[in-house]
């Protein structure tokens, strides 16, 4: 993986990074986190992540990871600078980039600008961007493919981020009810079903502070055991190992984050008949959003996600060693037509 290394004003340290997964690709993209420190192992594996979900669309793109490691009293003029480093690159076409955990993509203006992908991926929805929710709307279609529909199911969701509005009231257009959601500041749970429209404006307003701002004193890691159909999961890779996969009480886990399940927590899942359902496959989603179908619209973009994530999942469910490896596969499938040699590694945390 090809990385560039961005230096501050000075020169004398490394403030942010761009990691490009595969190098004979024209076009490379993914989001830049920025924090104290953002490790270049993590990043790998979410251009990784990013890779495969492109090659599951059959697109000919490579997944990218970006990060901005500043303190916070030179904040501001460490993303200048990343801004400034990474903005012909974003001009040529060569890397796009959005906002990841940690930034505003107002931050990210000037690269906005340059970007020549379809402006829909940033465009208003009922909550959210509509990136958000299609987003949503991949994992919960992915997620009703295994169940044969979501009518009368239960959801449990865990590091949301920014799609948990979306998330919430879309399941229960579905027909599902959200039993719980977990954040960093912890535990929100209703075994009859949080109030989707009340609740997804409190995620709004309150975002990762929603629990606490309700007066649950449950803890963030409640949530990972919550008897529900489904476990919407990712706030940080690897959440999953082997001891998580050992108590969950969840039939299918479908991926809200970037690699959230390590490759011993997937074994120990499927030895417990839980369908794992692969992150490049439930957060393909947005991806719509920046090259959509030639007149696709916003409208008829959400029966186009559905359609086409309902599509790939049946697909992967019917692979003998489950719908991850069924999912890794395909993707490799369509990499070998535009790659010499595949990647080495599939992006497991």
């Amino acid at each position: 993986m090809p990385t560039q290394k961005i230096t501050g004003p000075d020169d004398t340290e490394m403030t942010g990074f761009v990691v490009v997964d595969l190098d004979a690709a024209a076009h490379a993209d993914g989001v830049v986190r920025c924090a104290k420190k953002i490790l270049l192992d993590g990043a790998r594996t979410m251009a990784r992540s990013r890779t495969y979900s492109w090659a599951l669309l059959e697109q000919q793109v490579s997944g990218a990871s970006a990060g901005i490691n500043v303190a916070p009293p030179q904040r501001g003029e460490g993303v200048a600078a990343f801004v400034e480093a990474v903005q012909p690159r974003v001009a040529s076409g060569e890397l796009s980039l959005d906002a990841g955990k940690g930034l505003a993509q107002a931050e990210l203006a000037a690269l906005d600008e340059a970007d020549a992908r379809s402006p829909l991926r940033h465009e208003p929805a009922s909550r959210g961007t509509l990136a958000d929710e299609m987003s949503a709307r991949s994992a919960l279609s992915a997620a009703a493919a295994v169940l044969d529909g979501l009518d009368g199911r239960s959801i449990a969701v865990e590091g949301a981020g920014t799609l948990g509005p979306a998330l919430i009231v879309l399941a229960a257009e579905m027909g599902a009810r959200v039993v719980a959601i977990g954040t960093t500041s912890g535990t929100l749970a209703d075994p009859a079903g949080l109030d989707p429209a009340g609740t997804a404006d409190s995620w709004a307003e309150h975002g990762d502070s929603l629990p606490a701002s309700a007066g649950s004193e449950l803890d963030a890691a409640h949530v990972l055991g919550v008897d529900a159909d489904v476990l919407l999961c990712g706030s940080k890779l690897g959440l999953v190992d082997h001891q998580v996969a050992d108590s969950l009480a969840c039939r299918v886990l479908a991926p809200i984050g970037v690699a959230p399940v390590t490759a011993k927590g997937l074994a120990v899942a499927g030895r417990r008949d839980v369908t794992v359902l692969p992150d490049f496959l439930t957060l393909s989603g947005a991806l719509h959003t920046f090259r959509p179908p030639e007149s696709q619209q916003a409208a008829s973009l959400a029966d186009h996600v559905t359609a086409r994530t309902t599509e790939l999942t049946a697909h992967v469910l019917g692979h003998a060693e489950g719908a991850y490896l069924g999912a890794c596969e395909r993707a490799e499938t369509f990499l070998r037509t535009w790659q010499d040699e595949l990647p080495f590694g599939r992006p497991l945390a």
